[in-house]
């Protein structure tokens, strides 16, 4: 098999499928818009299924990822301190710069940096495309894994541009000040969904706050002046109130997604964020990405089975359980805006959004 596949893309979703494609003797190319790849160290959370995934593109040396799996998370009313739900199956937490960094260092000479498709145009039989350095090459497939406002969504497939959910974010990370903590924590408050996440082996503590309103609501509040809207938190919260109070240097973003109707077009595909961006209060992006690098992986791999087939068998085999994600996802997210207890906004059919678990609680 000698397909040549361009990948749009270094971030988690391209290079993963970038590495699942080389390990089936194909060597892609993958272009990134940025001089150097680099990622912020969130947290991403990986469950067991997307653990999965990643066995199945080759990737199962992930000792040096310093993962974390909390005992349990525990979810309280923000504005009565109590814990009345409580999820038993954590996922493993892991610093998104080093999974980046380490699926990176298995494909670093399939990657050419500094540059980005400004040209497409699918001949039936191939895809011509021109670069931005005024290249223009040929492939079998492009496949886009260029994020929430992917240039391959909006270029070749039309749209559509990505939309404001009515959530903002804000996050902070500091050391873990109490070695004894063991559990996640999340209060919700109404308009205000407060939690942390323990990774780095425990180390490290990464705060976030849902911020439920228009547009850069609250972005004038310091970290400090945000922890007073949750003047009942309790337990393991305490010592995220007290980092808080330090004003600790934070990132604010207004959460967008993306509802794709048409993923695939005959030889070209998105992926990823490009395919179904969606908030992250359910913890679902990150290994939604590495899932549809699997099944591509996969089916671009098959013997017999066409480009153009292999990419509509994934449009079809993986849409429908991403677009139920990113419901579900909004879903918790306006049900946060308006309910204080968890109990009350976790009701959904954990079945019925995974055919083997739930999505982390954030």
């Amino acid at each position: 098999m000698s397909h040549r596949i361009l990948i749009v893309g270094a971030g988690l979703t391209g290079l993963a499928l970038a590495s699942g494609l080389h390990r089936r003797g194909l060597d892609p190319l993958v272009v990134e818009q940025a001089p150097i790849i680099t990622e912020a160290g969130w947290a991403i959370g990986l469950s067991k299924r997307h653990l999965v995934a990643l066995d199945r593109l080759g990737i199962t040396e992930r000792e040096r990822w310093g993962g974390y799996k909390s005992d349990r998370t525990l979810l309280f009313d923000g504005l009565t301190g109590v814990v009345d739900h409580v999820l038993e199956d954590s996922p493993i937490m892991f610093n998104r710069s080093d999974l980046q960094l380490s699926l990176l260092e298995g494909v670093a000479g399939l990657v050419r940096t500094g540059v980005r498709p400004s040209a497409l145009t699918d001949h039936g039989d191939s895809v011509e495309v021109e670069f931005d350095d005024g290249r223009r090459e040929s492939f079998d497939a492009v496949i886009g894994c260029d994020g929430i406002n992917s240039w391959t969504r909006l270029h070749a497939l039309g749209g559509p541009e990505a939309t404001y959910t009515g959530t903002a974010e804000l996050r902070f990370q500091a050391p873990n000040p109490d070695q004894s903590l063991t559990v996640t924590a999340v209060a919700t408050g109404g308009d205000a969904t407060l939690a942390y996440f323990l990774m780095d082996e425990g180390r490290k503590l990464q705060g976030i706050m849902f911020l439920h309103g228009p547009e850069d609501n609250r972005r004038e509040l310091t970290l400090a002046q945000l922890a007073d809207r949750f003047p009942a938190v309790a337990g393991p919260l305490i010592p995220l109130m007290e980092i808080m109070r330090t004003n600790p240097q934070s990132f604010y973003t207004n959460v967008r997604q993306a509802v794709v109707d048409t993923w695939t077009r005959n030889r070209v595909a998105v992926a990823g964020d490009a395919a179904h961006a969606m908030t992250t209060v359910v913890g679902q992006g990150a290994g939604a990405g590495f899932e549809d690098a699997a099944l591509l992986a996969d089916l671009l791999t098959t013997p017999h089975l066409s480009v153009p087939l292999a990419l509509a068998s994934f449009e079809a085999l993986r849409k429908p359980e991403a677009q139920f994600l990113q419901r579900y996802s909004h879903d918790i997210s306006k049900a946060m805006s308006v309910n204080t207890s968890p109990r009350k906004i976790f009701t959904t059919d954990p079945g019925a959004v995974s055919r083997t678990d739930q999505p982390a609680a954030v």
